[in-house]
């Protein structure tokens, strides 16, 4: 199964928005991925950021809280998009 795979089917499961390393966790936890390197939950926020910048159609959203320039660490929450239209 893919991240983005994964990702949607852990955030469909809480039904609630959680952060990259959580979903990453919960996905190894029930056995969807088995990440080869060292660093999932890179892995897994790079394909959610992707994901919400090239793909007009994609299931995710992410919410944050702003700072000056950018969102204040730690803040970044990923959703699912048919959550908003429900």
């Amino acid at each position: 199964m893919s991240y983005s795979e994964a990702a949607v089917k852990v955030l469909a499961n809480t039904g609630n928005p959680m952060t990259a390393e959580e979903i990453t966790r919960d996905a190894i936890q029930c056995g969807l991925i088995s990440p080869p390197g060292k660093t999932p939950d890179a892995t897994m926020a790079a394909i959610l950021y992707v994901s919400v910048r090239d793909d007009v159609e994609s299931p995710f959203v992410r919410r944050f809280q702003g700072g000056k320039q950018r969102a204040v660490r730690g803040s970044v929450c990923w959703g699912l998009r048919a959550w908003n239209t429900q």
